[in-house]
């Protein structure tokens, strides 16, 4: 079986994400993506939405959508959640090929976290052109020795973040053309994002 792994705070999904999982799935001829929310990521700030109300838009976001599965492998593991524990536990319980999947604009973080050249003997690294990005200039900061272990999955992506999202929430704006319609509502129902009283 050949895994793909897409792991953030999802805070919340966007149709971006379910784009990459689908690209990569294509491109690289994967059986499964599998989308893991983290408990804490070590480089980005805290959610602002809670582990199971972002489990549940994954939940939403993901529902009917081929080859796609949701995990909370790191979400059930107290404290920050880093790739390389993930992907240990996963490869013991779950024999296979892994890709980590990325934005090529996260791409030179990689030295930054832990244990990246362990990482690297459990997974390779597939990732996204998103368009304006410079790939070729990301890889080639990287050791040379990891280069090897990089495989582009090229997509024409629709801007947008969780960030612009969660801000235009706040501002009061729709971000509808970003979200799954399902999602939007359960943000909605559940008051998520809203600017501080």
């Amino acid at each position: 079986m050949k895994y793909g792994i897409l792991g953030g705070s999802f805070d919340p999904p966007h149709l971006g994400h379910i784009e990459i999982a689908r690209a990569a799935r294509e491109h690289l001829e994967l059986d499964e993506v599998i989308i893991i929310p983290n408990n804490r990521n070590p480089i980005k700030s805290r959610p602002m939405a809670t582990a199971q109300q972002r489990m549940e838009m994954v939940k939403i976001a993901i529902d009917g959508e081929p080859g796609v599965a949701l995990s909370d492998i790191e979400i059930s593991r107290p404290g920050r959640s880093f790739a390389v524990d993930t992907l240990e536990e996963l490869t013991m319980a779950m024999p296979g090929d892994y890709w980590f999947l990325m934005g090529a604009d996260s791409l030179h973080t990689l030295p930054e976290w832990k244990e990246p050249d362990k990482l690297l003997k459990f997974c390779r690294i597939g990732v996204v052109e998103r368009p304006g990005s410079d790939l070729d200039k990301e890889i080639g900061i990287l050791p040379p020795h990891w280069r090897e272990s990089i495989d582009r999955i090229p997509m024409s992506l629709k801007r947008g973040s969780s960030t612009q999202i969660r801000k235009m929430i706040a501002d009061g704006e729709s971000p509808e053309m970003w979200l799954d319609p399902d999602v939007y509502a359960y943000i909605q129902e559940n008051n998520l994002y809203q600017p501080n009283e």
